[in-house]
């Protein structure tokens, strides 16, 4: 049996390359403003991190969620709409009031509740509605960041929000995207804002790794230096989604964007040979050892 259970060369098994196309030079980098976010998203001839961390966990997983040529947008969920809100209301004060409006407190279980819903949901046509208390959570949150030391020096000057920022990797091949939350006039970072619940040190420092921060900020600096040729750093703002909203500011400091770094090339690598092939395999088809987990040894001890 224990031919069987020779390692495969790659996890999710090998991929028959299609003939390689002539070397052209790659697709200039490009820097977009007011870009929808949808057309943004929607776009399948570049890839985000977001999508490579879905490519990480498998091929199948990445084609499903972003070339399925079937796919449908995804309604999004009321907890998505108030972070939408949330970072609309921290980074472009001007579009949360234009595009957002709070529902009145209002009891519809009786025919006035009703008739002022109905009145609201009228002259609120085209916005997104959230409840009354997420709206003044937004606008807390956004006083609370915006004011904050280090948030009054980011905000200064007139940072750009929301860029959209293509780039071609030139080990790879492929066409990279990225949408940086904040780039302050004033000083070299790109400030990426993150909810949490609770921005201890600690405590958000295994949430970073645990939902693939550094992947998250290697990609950023080095997209944002490829694009641009400028160094930056990567500072998150991690907000507490609960009263008082308190905040705090860290930097990706040198070991975890080479962590980061490094996940990503890997990733670009096995992408590019899925994109030349247009083969999204799912997990490794072949018979595998299921191994306890290392603490199960200590049980069993």
């Amino acid at each position: 049996m224990d031919d069987v259970y020779d390692a495969a060369d790659d996890l999710f098994g090998p991929i028959e390359p299609s003939p390689a196309p002539p070397l052209a030079e790659p697709e200039p980098p490009a820097i977009v403003e007011g870009l929808d976010p949808e057309v943004y998203h929607a776009d399948i001839n570049s890839v985000g991190c977001g999508g490579l961390r879905d490519f990480g966990r498998s091929p199948l997983h990445y084609w499903w969620a972003h070339r399925r040529p079937d796919r449908e947008k995804p309604k999004a969920t009321p907890a998505q709409v108030t972070g939408t809100a949330i970072h609309a209301a921290v980074l472009e004060p001007e579009r949360f009031t234009r595009d957002f409006a709070a529902a009145p407190e209002a009891d519809r279980r009786f025919k006035e509740g009703k008739a002022i819903h109905a009145e609201f949901l009228e002259s609120a046509a085209g916005r997104n509605v959230i409840t009354m208390g997420d709206f003044r959570a937004a606008v807390a949150i956004a006083a609370r960041i915006r004011e904050s030391r280090l948030g009054c020096l980011f905000f200064s000057d007139s940072p750009r929000a929301e860029l959209s920022v293509y780039w071609t990797d030139r080990a790879s091949g492929v066409r990279c995207r990225m949408r940086p939350d904040l780039v302050p006039s004033g000083q070299p970072v790109i400030v990426d804002l993150k909810s949490c619940e609770t921005a201890e040190e600690s405590r958000f420092r295994n949430r970073a790794f645990d939902q693939g921060y550094p992947m998250r900020a290697a990609w950023y600096v080095d997209g944002w230096r490829a694009a641009t040729g400028e160094k930056r750093d990567y500072v998150f703002a991690a907000w507490e989604k609960e009263e008082p909203y308190a905040n705090a500011w860290y930097y990706a400091e040198d070991e975890m964007l080479q962590h980061g770094r490094a996940q990503y090339q890997r990733l670009l690598k096995r992408f590019a040979e899925c994109l030349a092939a247009d083969a999204w395999p799912g997990y490794f088809d072949g018979l595998q050892p299921l191994l306890l987990p290392p603490w199960a040894s200590e049980v069993r001890a």
